[in-house]
């Protein structure tokens, strides 16, 4: 598997952004909840299928798999990315010093690249994104569903 050059220290490039954008909802629920329940973590979003350059961010919806990586297990499954291991290292430090009030740390996994970001000034908090969509979760429950598949 190759990995772009945005892995570390932040950089997202056009689509990893555009994803992120589109799901912040979502991502922002993950990270809040799971925190609550899991402690400090990062939350992985794994792409399903191939992505075309012809996407439509404002229309088309990209199916992908949710998870919450909590800190204690962060290590094992970023070395299991292959990722350099001072890539690692500044992974773990992230999320060891982030506010999760604040900030999530994000994986994006898609089209052969590893893209990792600190999301952080966002106009809207993961404790709101976790509000809104429990709030509105019809909306969200059968993506969630479908997207965890």
């Amino acid at each position: 598997m190759q990995y772009s050059n945005s892995v570390w220290p932040g950089y997202v490039s056009h689509w990893q952004s555009s994803f992120i954008r589109q799901n912040i909802l979502i991502i922002g629920y993950i990270a809040w909840n799971d925190y609550l329940n899991a402690g400090r973590g990062m939350v992985v979003c794994e792409i399903i299928d191939a992505l075309h350059p012809a996407t439509d961010w404002s229309l088309d919806l990209v199916a992908f798999r949710p998870a919450f990586i909590p800190r204690c297990r962060a290590a094992n499954y970023l070395r299991s990315l292959d990722l350099e291991e001072d890539v690692v290292d500044a992974l773990l430090e992230t999320i060891e010093t982030y506010d999760p009030m604040r900030a999530i740390v994000a994986l994006v996994k898609g089209n052969g690249e590893v893209d990792c970001s600190l999301l952080q000034n966002l106009k809207i908090s993961p404790i709101d994104c976790c509000e809104q969509v429990l709030c509105r979760w019809p909306e969200f429950q059968p993506g969630l569903i479908l997207q965890g598949e």
